[in-house]
């Protein structure tokens, strides 16, 4: 009985031993123009911004594309859009017209890139976000993603700073969710989506409602978007790889594709948009 132990120990420890390390090479993907846009149904300057691709495992940011050529066209009009920042085009002010094709269109280091987008109707009416009175505050209710909705739709909520000529300036409770946005002014701005769907990702990673307190006074304005139909699915599947993983229900991870043509990643979306406003 000892030899047979002895003679276990002794083949573990040469197991054990036997090691031999191995480097592995890590792949450098090759970069590619990613593209972040969209023209509205709203008068003002619309963004597109344009950047690099990097690896999965860069932790520096990533690289912006400079000096392109941009402009939109709806077929009969060329607006073309100046570079403010590295990155960062804008067009002059301007509303997009509900039914017309966008087509962006981009030439950058020798290569040329479109996308197209179908501006939907406006959306239809909506009963404004309510506000709860809770003592001293008056409380709004915050989801990122709710589901079972007749269509898809993303939403805004921008309720604008104190006004400090007329009341003085609150600070509103403060919670930071993916989604809200709060400016050096005070403004907050809610993003969130409702779907058309039941996602069984998103309900098992649902997110428990937030509240937000403010005082009366301040100006709120909501907006509706319409989404075209492939400008939802590329927001579905970009949910799916990133804010709803991490359930039983994952999928193989995968490249979500846009609409940029030439092997450009993103999106170009046109978005006709509702808008209401009050005051709290």
């Amino acid at each position: 009985m000892n030899r047979i132990l002895f003679s276990s120990l002794f083949l573990l420890f040469l197991i054990a031993s036997c090691r031999e390390e191995v480097e592995l090479d890590v792949l450098t993907p090759a970069s590619h123009l990613v593209v972040d846009g969209s023209i509205t149904s709203e008068h003002r300057r619309h963004a597109v911004r344009l950047s690099l691709s990097g690896g999965y495992q860069d932790k520096e940011p990533y690289q912006k594309a400079t000096g392109a050529r941009v402009e939109i066209t709806d077929g009969a009009n060329a607006f073309p859009l100046e570079e403010v920042e590295a990155g960062l085009y804008l067009t002059d002010s301007l509303a997009g017209v509900p039914g017309s094709v966008y087509t962006l269109r981009i030439e950058w280091e020798g290569a040329q890139y479109e996308a197209s987008d179908t501006m939907s109707a406006i959306p239809p009416a909506f009963a404004p976000v309510v506000f709860v009175d809770d003592g001293e505050y008056r409380t709004m209710e915050y989801r990122r993603h709710q589901f079972g909705f007749p269509e898809a739709n993303r939403w805004q909520v921008i309720v604008g700073p104190p006004d400090s000529l007329w009341r003085p300036t609150y600070t509103s409770s403060l919670g930071q969710q993916i989604g809200v946005d709060v400016d050096t002014a005070g403004a907050y701005t809610f993003t969130y989506f409702t779907h058309p769907n039941i996602e069984v990702n998103g309900l098992m990673n649902f997110e428990e409602a937030h509240f937000y307190g403010f005082r009366n006074g301040r100006t709120v304005t909501q907006k509706r978007f319409g989404l075209s139909a492939s400008y939802y699915q590329f927001l579905r599947a970009l949910f799916l790889e990133t804010e709803w993983r991490g359930t039983l229900f994952d999928s193989v991870p995968g490249a979500v594709k846009g609409n940029v043509s030439n092997g450009g990643l993103g999106f170009f979306s046109a978005q006709a948009v509702r808008e209401v406003s009050f005051e709290i």
